[in-house]
């Protein structure tokens, strides 16, 4: 599965009202643009119902942010395993885990199938 970002924008309530709109479930990647204007990753998270209120408690804990809405929850924690796999952040020290009352497993890996 390949995922395709949207962004990078600024990680404020200005930014985040630019680029989303209320109510859109997603994920969506913290960091910040280095010295050759590479967006690096320092954590990866999702909202199973609302990126704008899922961002904006998060104001202030990175310069940057990018998202990808998704269609369904399955999709927001599908996405969430691979850019977790991915790309490994360093704010992140444990594996996503699935949405309450559902049995889901990674697409990619072992993880949550004993749980």
């Amino acid at each position: 599965m390949s995922i395709a970002l949207k962004g990078p924008y600024r990680l404020t309530a200005d930014g985040i009202k630019g680029a989303i709109q209320t109510s859109r479930k997603g994920v969506f990647a913290l960091g910040h643009q280095d010295f050759d204007g590479r967006f690096r990753i320092a954590h990866v998270g999702r909202s199973d119902a609302d990126l704008q209120i899922a961002l904006r408690d998060l104001i202030g804990t990175s310069a940057m942010f990018k998202y990808l809405e998704t269609p369904s929850d399955r999709a927001s924690f599908e996405a969430h395993c691979e850019l977790y796999h991915k790309f490994k952040p360093p704010g992140n020290h444990l594996h996503p885990d699935r949405p309450k009352g559902t049995n889901w497993t990674c697409p990619r890996c072992l993880a949550l199938r004993n749980r």
